[in-house]
């Protein structure tokens, strides 16, 4: 299923909808503003755990970033210093992943290693139902099944390949497709894990 939400005049049922069914813990795939992520509810320990038996993964040795509207919101999950604040300030616009320290607000399937991936919405869409949801959404890359960038970027051909694995498919237009930077900012000054870069498939 495909959920289409107009951010500028967006139809207010067909969000509440949406917002509802996060909450009670679906399973979205949704825009990022550089591709399309794997998310839930990032407070809802049993949706993170589905989305983690979707995707396959180690819940032991990897940990999922979570999205938010807006550095305030973060801040509810995420220890920002001073040093850390100015830097995401600056770069708020950009696609990239902060590492920070967790705080005990989020659910113990995320906070176990101590820190965070924090990453800020570059998507209306995106931003509008984190703004109505209240809660951090988990960002996580779509599992690839076709060696196919388009798969990973083009919401109707994403719900072909995906949509019977998730509540629906939030289309936000075709993407660019590309992953975030990952910064450390733990450290004394902003290290740099990885730099944003094209998908490779």
């Amino acid at each position: 299923m495909i959920t289409k939400i107009y951010p500028k005049n967006p139809d207010y049922k067909v969000l509440q909808n949406l917002i509802h069914a996060i909450e009670d813990g679906a399973l979205v795939i949704y825009p990022t503003g550089i591709g399309y992520a794997l998310g839930c509810n990032a407070l809802k320990q049993n949706a993170v755990e589905e989305l983690y038996r979707l995707k396959q993964s180690n819940i032991k040795k990897q940990r999922f970033a979570i999205m938010c509207p807006s550095i305030a919101s973060a801040a509810q999950y995420a220890r920002i210093d001073n040093q850390a604040f100015n830097y995401i300030k600056t770069h708020e616009h950009e696609a990239i992943t902060y590492l920070l320290p967790s705080l005990s607000s989020l659910p113990k399937i995320l906070k176990k290693s101590g820190e965070i991936g924090i990453r800020l919405s570059l998507h209306a869409v995106t931003t509008l139902i984190l703004e109505n949801l209240n809660a951090p959404l988990i960002t996580a890359s779509l599992p690839i099944r076709k060696n196919e960038k388009e798969y990973l970027t083009n919401p109707e051909l994403i719900n072909e390949e995906y949509g019977n694995s998730v509540y629906t498919v939030i289309d936000g237009g075709l993407a660019e497709g590309s992953v975030s930077a990952i910064i450390n900012l733990q450290t004394s000054g902003p290290t740099v894990i990885r730099t944003s870069a094209p998908l490779q498939l």
